[in-house]
């Protein structure tokens, strides 16, 4: 489903691109995310190891990371207007071990988004340089695999392998605001804001020893489902080609 919609994105932003004077470009940076629920189980989970004596590490949270964007826009004086997309993963674990038995838990989270912008740049008089404000909105398609697994040396038949894969869509939006500096056709810009970006609870597949249920969300230690948030500020830099 991922691949068929951003095939149509890609056909349309190529053939609005051939009708219409164009920019195009790409930035790269670093996103948050505010998985709190996730890290929130991931914390859990190392509880109730240290709880019933166990030495422990404070688990690797799910923080944020690499945000990639790339973007199509069209000018009309001091607007722009344009479709763009991005992409951010992120992951976390916990893992703890001793000579009774063993236990690890793992997050991969990432979401790709298509959004419409809509941007006001303020023009400085004899500057290359160009402030802007950019609000954007559409739709986001995220992901998530959750891993668990417990072992028991001495009891193997009470090993627990627990995979979830689950997905969703959620409204995305964000705003965003920075600088251009125009260099002949080149832009280069600065920027930074914060992406909207709850996706809830997803939902897919949770195979547990083998077992497959369907339709099933993330659930933490008390039998909760786990809601996934991608939202956070971010910060970017980036080129563009006028043509």
């Amino acid at each position: 489903m991922k691949l068929n919609i951003m095939i149509m994105i890609i056909f349309f932003l190529f053939s609005t691109t051939i009708m219409f004077p164009q920019s195009i470009g790409i930035s790269v940076g670093y996103g948050l995310v505010n998985m709190n629920e996730v890290n929130k189980d991931l914390e859990d989970s190392e509880n109730l190891i240290s709880s019933a004596g166990g030495i422990t590490n404070d688990p690797d949270k799910v923080n944020g990371g690499l945000l990639l964007e790339g973007n199509f826009k069209y000018n009309i004086g001091n607007f722009n207007l344009g479709v763009l997309g991005n992409y951010i993963s992120s992951s976390g674990s916990f893992s703890y071990n001793d000579i009774s038995g063993s236990f690890e838990e793992n997050y991969d989270v990432n979401t790709a988004e298509i959004l419409g912008l809509f941007e006001i740049l303020f023009p400085i008089e004899n500057s290359t340089m160009q402030p802007f404000i950019q609000i954007a909105a559409g739709i986001g398609l995220a992901s998530a695999e959750h891993l668990g697994d417990l072992r028991l040396y001495e009891d193997p038949s009470n090993n627990i392998s627990v995979k979830n894969t689950v997905d969703g869509n959620y409204f995305a939006g964000r705003i965003k605001g920075g600088v251009n500096f125009l260099v002949n056709n080149i832009i280069l810009e600065l920027a930074g804001g914060y992406r909207i970006a709850n996706a809830g609870e997803l939902k897919g597949d949770h195979v547990e020893n083998g077992v497959t249920l369907e339709d099933m969300p993330v659930r933490d230690i008390n039998g909760n489902g786990i809601e996934f948030d991608y939202s956070g500020i971010f910060l970017t830099g980036g080129v563009s080609i006028i043509f």
